[in-house]
C-alpha cells in the first residue's frame, strides 16, 4: 500500500524492477491510497492478496528497498514448505528484546542475524510474508484501533495463540523511513494487551506493552537498572574510542533519528553512507533521496572509505557505520576534517565526517549523550 507515489517510485518501485529479470514470477501489487480509499492498513493489504496470483504474499512498506528478489523468493520458498510457520517477516523481537533479522535501517544495520528462520515474539510491519490461503482464511486485522500501527504485531501473536510460529528471517532490505509516526500507536499497543492478555508482557520493535496496572516499584527499579547497564557499556565502548581519537568529540545516539537534523543543522545538501561491515548489503541503495537530498550507500573497505573521505565534497556529509578498534584506527584523523565520533547500543560505532560537534551540539544537548565520568 501507498500513499506517496514519489516514495513508491524511489525506494520500492525502482528496486523491483532493477531485478525484474532475475525473479521473472515475482508481482509488484502497488494499492494506491492516496485518496485514502481504505482506512487501515489491514483493508488495503487484504484487498492486495485478494488480487495476487502467487501462493505467498509479501507485505512490505512503500519506503523499503529491495536488494535481492532472489533472497526474498527463497525465504517465501521456505514459509511454504513450513506448515508450522504462520507468519514470516523481515525483522522481529524475541523474549529477551533481541530485534531478530538483519536489514538497513535508515542508516545502520541493525539486528541479530537469522540466515533461517528464528522464532519471535511479534513482527515489526517493515515486512511480513504469509501464505495466499491464509491471509484469505484469516485477513489482517482490519480493527480501526490497528489503522496504521501493530497489525503485524496482532497477527503474530494470533498465530502463536493457535500453536503456530512467528518468525523472523534475514531479507537483505534497507528501509528508507522518513520518519517515525507514533500517533495512537499507544491505542493500538493497549488494544492487543487487551486481546492477548496472556502473552503479557508483549515485546515489540516499537517498545514492551504491559498492562496498565502492571508496573510495580520493582519493575520500575529493574528498567532503570537496565538503563544504567545499556550507559556504563556504552561507556566501556567509549573508552576504547577516546583511547584511538582523543581529540574527536564523542556522543551517545540513536543517530537513524538524527541524521536529518544533522543535514540541516551542517547545510549539507547530501548524504554519503560509507558501511564498513563486509556482510552488508547495499545494492540498489546508490540513487535514494531523503527530504529532497540525494542519499546513497555503499558498502566499503577501509581503502575506499579513506579515499571516499578525502573526496568528500564541502556540501556532502558522510556517515561511516560499522566501526571498529581496527578501522577506527586506519580511518584517524579522518582527513582532517570536522567529524563526530558516536555509538549506541542500538546502532553500534560510527563517524560522522563534514560537520563538527560544536556545529551539531543541539542534537545531543543531555548528559545521557556523554559518557559517565571516568570513562573517556
Amino acid at each position: 500500500m501507498y500513499n506517496d507515489a514519489d516514495v513508491l517510485s524511489s525506494c520500492l518501485r525502482r528496486s523491483v524492477d532493477a531485478q525484474s529479470a532475475t525473479a521473472p514470477e515475482s508481482e509488484l501489487l502497488a494499492v494506491d491510497n492516496r485518496e485514502n480509499r481504505f482506512s487501515t492498513a489491514g483493508a488495503a493489504l487484504n484487498h492486495g492478496a485478494r488480487e495476487s496470483r502467487n501462493d505467498v504474499v509479501v507485505f512490505v512498506h512503500q519506503d523499503v528497498v529491495l536488494h535481492s528478489l532472489p533472497a526474498l523468493e527463497e525465504a517465501a520458498a521456505e514459509l511454504l514448505h513450513a506448515s508450522d510457520i504462520g507468519i514470516m517477516g523481515a525483522a522481529g523481537i524475541d523474549r529477551d528484546d533481541l530485534i531478530i533479522g538483519r536489514l538497513r535501517d535508515r542508516i545502520v544495520m541493525i539486528g541479530e542475524p537469522a540466515p533461517t528462520p528464528r522464532d519471535v515474539e511479534t513482527l515489526d510491519e517493515v515486512l511480513l510474508m504469509m501464505t495466499r490461503q491464509q491471509v484469505l482464511d484469516e485477513p489482517i486485522s482490519e480493527d480501526p484501533l490497528l489503522a496504521w500501527h501493530a497489525y503485524g504485531v496482532e497477527y503474530a501473536l494470533r498465530v502463536r495463540r493457535a500453536g503456530r510460529r512467528a518468525v523472523a528471517r534475514d531479507v537483505p532490505l534497507t528501509h528508507n523511513s522518513l520518519s517515525t509516526n507514533l500517533a495512537k500507536l499507544d491505542l493500538a499497543h493497549r488494544h492487543v494487551a487487551d486481546e492477548y492478555p496472556e502473552l503479557v508482557p508483549i515485546h515489540t520493535t516499537c517498545g514492551t506493552v504491559r498492562r496498565d496496572d502492571a508496573t510495580t516499584p520493582v519493575q520500575q527499579g529493574l528498567r532503570r537498572f537496565r538503563s544504567a547497564r545499556i550507559w556504563w557499556g556504552e561507556s566501556t565502548v567509549a573508552r576504547d574510542v577516546h583511547r584511538i581519537s582523543p581529540e574527536s568529540e564523542k556522543v551517545f545516539a540513536d543517530i537513524r533519528m538524527l541524521i536529518d537534523e544533522a543535514l540541516e543543522i551542517g547545510g549539507k545538501r547530501a548524504l554519503r553512507v560509507l558501511d564498513l561491515d563486509p556482510a552488508a548489503t547495499a545494492d540498489h541503495a546508490d540513487d535514494l533521496v531523503r527530504f529532497d537530498r540525494p542519499f546513497a550507500v555503499a558498502t566499503a573497505d577501509v581503502d575506499t572509505a579513506r579515499d571516499t573521505i578525502a573526496a568528500r565534497d564541502a556540501d556532502e556529509l558522510i556517515f561511516v557505520a560499522g566501526l571498529t578498534d581496527e578501522t577506527q584506527t586506519a580511518l584517524t584523523p579522518f582527513d582532517g576534517q570536522p567529524h563526530v565520533l558516536g555509538n549506541s547500543h542500538s546502532t553500534g560505532r560510527w563517524a560522522l565526517i563534514g560537520a563538527s560537534a560544536d556545529e551539531l551540539k543541539a542534537l545531543w544537548p543531555s548528559r545521557r549523550n556523554r559518557p559517565l565520568p571516568g570513562f573517556a
